[in-house]
């Protein structure tokens, strides 16, 4: 008897939340690991239509929450300290694996920069989750690491708007709409949570699932600009008024992080081919994890320890944090053609090495401390 792939990504979904909780280490690592099994189960999962089209969802929610942590006030503030850190953070790993993926993967420029800039992500959602848990996030130097791993996800964002986008008239005219979008959004969503606010038809929570499925409209229909920097942009404009109600905010990081996020890491997940992994795959693996990971840390630490005066071990560790940007970089480049099959294999390896390597260094140095 053959189990329903739809039962079986349930399955996951539950199985997944368990584990990640009892191994402490964050779900989505877990997550694209299940995906990776159930491919491997089930080779015709990716014939389940409605995964796709929810993890497409996720994505979009994803980067559509990660632009609600982006406080301007904070970056007004400490904007030089949060340049120095984020720019060295994203820009020595750019550097360094950008120059082995053109000489030793032998990779054009683009695919080049495509990888490089996948691999110099930071994941502030798991910088912020792991600031919460070992530290006091009003302390002047959290507020610093969370502004400076802002500065690293636009820089981020600002690469793959470039690299992803197909610059043209279709691309202004969506930025301009995206402009628009930027600035009318937050004043309706302002006066419709003012007057419904509290009812049980949820209209705040409906108002902005509507708007997230409007991004992934006009992603999808005027080509030039990907989605995700639309929702990005958006998620910025609009944490004004999501953070005037925390309720709403708790509500859509529920359900975001609850169901649509871990839809979209399976969906990672079975996007990888183990069959196609050999040596020589886990040689450019270790290679591009020792570059991606030894140098934002001797970045980070370098430059936030100039700014601050502080030992910068911690934020070197924090940094190396990955996972949303980068994976959608890297199925970006599979999907368009820029970067084979086996080396989505190797960057999906060093994203969840890279992601899963700070909880455990941090773990080790809290249990000799």
């Amino acid at each position: 008897m053959t189990l329903d792939p739809s039962i079986a990504i349930a399955i996951c979904l539950l199985l997944a939340t368990g584990l990640a909780l009892e191994l402490r280490i964050p779900s989505a690592i877990v997550e694209v690991l299940a995906g990776v099994v159930l491919v491997m189960l089930l080779p015709d999962i990716s014939e389940v239509g409605w995964l796709e089209f929810l993890s497409h969802l996720g994505m979009l929610a994803l980067m559509f929450v990660a632009g609600f942590e982006l406080e301007l006030d904070k970056l007004r503030r400490t904007w030089s300290a949060c340049l120095t850190i984020g720019g060295a953070s994203f820009l020595a790993p750019m550097a360094g694996v950008f120059v082995f993926a053109i000489l030793g993967l032998g990779l054009g420029v683009s695919g080049s920069l495509l990888v490089a800039v996948a691999l110099s992500t930071t994941s502030l959602a798991l910088v912020y989750h792991a600031l919460k848990e070992h530290a006091d996030l009003a302390d002047p130097q959290s507020q610093i690491m969370l502004a400076a791993a802002s500065v690293v996800d636009v820089l981020s964002m600002v690469s793959l708007a470039l690299l992803l986008g197909d610059v043209g008239w279709g691309t202004a005219a969506l930025g301009l709409a995206v402009v628009l979008s930027a600035v009318s959004l937050p004043r309706i969503g302002s006066r419709l949570f003012r007057r419904y606010h509290g009812a049980v038809a949820e209209a705040e929570l409906r108002f902005l699932l509507v708007v997230l499925v409007a991004i992934g409209f006009m992603g999808e229909s005027v080509r030039g600009m990907h989605p995700a920097i639309i929702a990005f942009t958006i998620g910025i404009a609009m944490s004004g008024v999501v953070y005037e109600t925390t309720a709403v905010k708790h509500k859509l990081e529920g359900l975001v992080f609850g169901f649509f996020a871990p839809l979209f890491f399976i969906h990672a997940g079975t996007q990888v081919q183990l069959s196609t992994i050999d040596a020589t795959h886990l040689g450019h693996a270790a290679i591009l994890l020792t570059l991606a990971v030894g140098l934002k840390y001797i970045a980070t630490r370098a430059a936030a320890r100039w700014v601050t005066g502080q030992n910068g071990h911690r934020i070197g560790v924090l940094f190396n944090y990955r996972m949303t940007f980068g994976i959608i970089g890297a199925e970006f480049g599979l999907q368009s053609g820029v970067i084979s099959q086996g080396l989505f294999d190797v960057l999906m390896l060093v994203i969840l090495a890279s992601a899963a390597l700070p909880g455990l260094l941090l773990r080790r140095k809290a249990g000799t401390a």
